[in-house]
């Protein structure tokens, strides 16, 4: 699956996302086996049972034995700039990421931005 279709992906999954507090957001995941899942940010009422798109997706792959990602498309309609991925979730996908993966950011203005898990890490002094 090539960037685009990856994004395209995202964008759909982020159609089913229960927001209350932030833009809907949506994830697709690569593996290493070839494998694919996607997943939504789903928002509480309670904060601290929020889950972002990408723990999302990477649960969603782990649930059918898919184990390492390898790219992961991130989709949200943010005003200004591109979407985050926040500390807990780099740290969970330092954990069980494939070497190299890569994540591609699109706010769906068109433009897409690809960063290493190892340049977010950093920025996020991790």
């Amino acid at each position: 699956m090539d960037d685009r279709s990856l994004v395209a992906v995202a964008e759909q999954a982020a159609a089913t996302a229960k927001v209350l507090r932030n833009p809907i957001e949506g994830a697709t995941v690569i593996y290493d086996d070839g494998s694919i899942s996607r997943g939504c940010r789903l928002e509480f009422d309670d904060p601290s049972l929020d889950q972002d798109s990408v723990s999302n997706a990477v649960a969603a792959g782990r649930s059918v034995g898919a184990y390492r990602p390898l790219r992961i498309a991130v989709y949200s309609p943010v005003i200004d700039g591109l979407p985050e991925l926040n500390v807990d979730c780099l740290q969970r996908l330092k954990a069980v990421s494939a070497d190299g993966l890569e994540v591609i950011f699109s706010s769906g203005s068109g433009d897409r931005v690809t960063r290493s898990l190892s340049e977010l890490l950093a920025a996020a002094g991790v």
